[in-house]
């Protein structure tokens, strides 16, 4: 078997003595690459549903106008027909988005009814009766087949000091405008964007899958990440998530004044991998330390190996010591 040269030894040597600390410290590099980018995408869509749900609760408050109006004092002192003309230009000015009104009082008794509630009977949904009964405005989303989902509302309607009801308004406003917030946002990201109703509804997403499956639902591991937040009772989490045995970034986030929750779904696959670029300083390291262990080497044997051996001062070569009788050699004096 031949020998290896001393200095392919000295090489690997000193080779191994860098590369190994060096290896450790790559490999904690990509770790903290990956763990850096999906902190930092977490953080981003926890972010963003944050600020859709404010955009959501500024789009909801502002269709709920004419319910402001209906539960004003002047409101109570008009005509029916009065509040009727009052209702029905409100409709005009807002085409496409108040689809349909009702007046009822608390017994279930239609006043008047607009729009798509024409031929609306109280006795065909139970949210009047809960308004009636609760005090309180009760709401519901109606999912229909094509188009985005109608929110309906029952709102009740209170004389000065009076602590029952006196009238119940009863509209129906569509969801359009959510549905065009949440495309335009989805469209900036990778990720699937929604909005849930209390029951886990999807009441719109940015794909379009609340359009073309009404009622669908969103994962039970969504719905753990908000369950989670109402038990810590906080407005917003993010947290990874294995969905399908996928991992998927999630955040939620609560929109003001309802029980609906703005959600954003990102499957971890589809983040950026830096990890190359990484790979790429890691690898130039690598060729950077063998070749500093071949200089090493070049240096040592420069600096460190003597051309020569030394010669002793005491000792001349070209007086060899005289031989004695007893065959023992000693050096000349």
């Amino acid at each position: 078997m031949k020998k290896i040269p001393n200095k392919y030894k000295f090489t690997a040597v000193v080779a191994a003595l860098f590369l190994i600390p060096f290896l450790i410290m790559s490999n904690h590099f990509l770790n903290s690459t990956k763990e850096m980018v999906r902190k930092n995408m977490l953080e981003l869509i926890s972010f963003r549903t944050k600020g859709i749900s404010k955009v959501v609760s500024g789009v909801l408050n502002s269709n709920y106008e004419i319910f402001r109006i209906a539960k004003t004092e002047k409101f109570l002192k008009l005509s029916n027909i009065q509040r009727k003309k009052l209702l029905q230009r409100e409709m005009e000015r807002h085409k496409g988005i108040y689809r349909g009104f009702a007046l009822f009082t608390p017994s279930c008794k239609k006043i008047f009814s607009l729009g798509e509630f024409n031929d609306y009977s109280c006795l065909k949904n139970g949210l009047i009766k809960k308004a009636a009964v609760s005090s309180m405005s009760i709401g519901a989303v109606e999912y229909s087949q094509d188009e985005p989902c109608s929110l309906i509302i029952a709102e009740p309607i209170f004389a000065l000091k009076s602590k029952k009801p006196k009238l119940i308004a009863f509209g129906k406003i569509s969801l359009a405008p959510l549905n065009n917030v949440i495309r335009s946002f989805g469209k900036k990201s990778r990720s699937e964007l929604g909005i849930a109703d209390a029951g886990g509804q999807i009441i719109s997403d940015s794909t379009g899958k609340a359009i073309i499956k009404p009622g669908i639902r969103i994962s039970n591991e969504i719905i753990k990440v908000i369950n989670f937040s109402l038990k810590r009772q906080v407005q917003n989490s993010s947290s990874q998530i294995r969905i399908k045995g996928k991992k998927n970034l999630v955040a939620v986030s609560s929109v003001q004044g309802t029980k609906w929750w703005v959600y954003e779904k990102m499957n971890s696959s589809t983040l950026i991998d830096y990890s190359f670029w990484a790979r790429k300083i890691i690898y130039s390291g690598i060729i950077l330390i063998i070749a500093f262990a071949f200089i090493s080497y070049k240096l040592a044997e420069l600096w460190l190996i003597p051309k020569e051996l030394p010669v002793s001062s005491t000792t001349s070569l070209a007086d060899p010591p005289m031989p004695h009788d007893d065959g023992k050699t000693e050096p000349k004096l």
